[in-house]
């Protein structure tokens, strides 16, 4: 296990380029056309059917999803569906409160794919996501406070399971960071390591290419200039 200093993990500017298909090129923005689709490329967006296992609190900017090979714009009230992937652009934000109350906050030019979200009250439900790239935070409701009930987020370089906490991270294309935000425990695994965070302001830098799952410790300042990234 490796320790690192946090202070320059997040990119000034953030700049990502995603590859996500032809069917989301729509969501590709300048400075000159950001903001919300354009009609003509709204005229062309179906919603399919799907299960509602959610809903967008908040959207700023290019906010998408793809389900079932069909791209729709997401705004205020949109729902969100089982198996979407969800996507945002330049100088975008969106937020979404899910049926268990996890609240998903996600920053420009984000991908996250909602990949199994099964929730009853009471009863062993379990969701599963993956962020494929992009910065976001989450804040856990009831899925994972069930006896037996789960929360998972993939990312391309580990798996985190989460037990009732609200933590923040960003996915670049070869490194992932990722710091808890609240009490609450963090299992963040990664080729055969595994990394508990049970302590806020405490996080990890995985980088693909490196050993070892860093560990890093941040300062409130550093967590308010995290929080810019996803924050209107």
């Amino acid at each position: 296990m490796m320790t690192v200093s946090f202070d320059t993990l997040i990119p000034k500017p953030f700049i990502r380029s995603v590859a996500i298909g032809v069917a989301a090129l729509a969501l590709a923005v300048t400075p000159a056309t950001a903001g919300s689709l354009e009609k003509s490329q709204l005229a062309s967006l179906t919603t399919e059917a799907g299960s509602d296992v959610g809903d967008v609190a908040k959207a700023r900017g290019n906010v998408g999803a793809i389900y079932s090979g069909a791209l729709r714009q997401l705004s205020l009230g949109s729902d969100v569906l089982f198996h979407d992937r969800i996507l945002t652009g330049d100088n975008s934000r969106a937020e979404i409160t899910f049926k268990d109350e996890t609240q998903l906050f996600l920053g420009d030019n984000s991908e996250l794919i909602i990949d199994e979200m099964v929730f009853e009250p009471g009863v062993e439900s379990s969701a599963t996501m993956t962020l494929a790239a992009g910065v976001f935070r989450m804040i856990s409701g009831k899925v994972n406070k069930v006896d037996g009930g789960s929360l998972t987020l993939h990312t391309p370089v580990a798996t985190i399971g989460i037990r009732g906490t609200d933590f923040w991270g960003l996915q670049e294309e070869d490194k992932l960071t990722m710091v808890l935000i609240d009490n609450g425990k963090l299992y963040i695994s990664s080729d055969n390591e595994t990394v508990t965070l049970d302590t806020p302001l405490t996080g990890v830098v995985i980088e693909r290419g490196v050993a070892g799952i860093q560990t890093i410790t941040i300062t409130p300042e550093q967590l308010a200039e995290a929080a810019k990234t996803i924050t209107w």
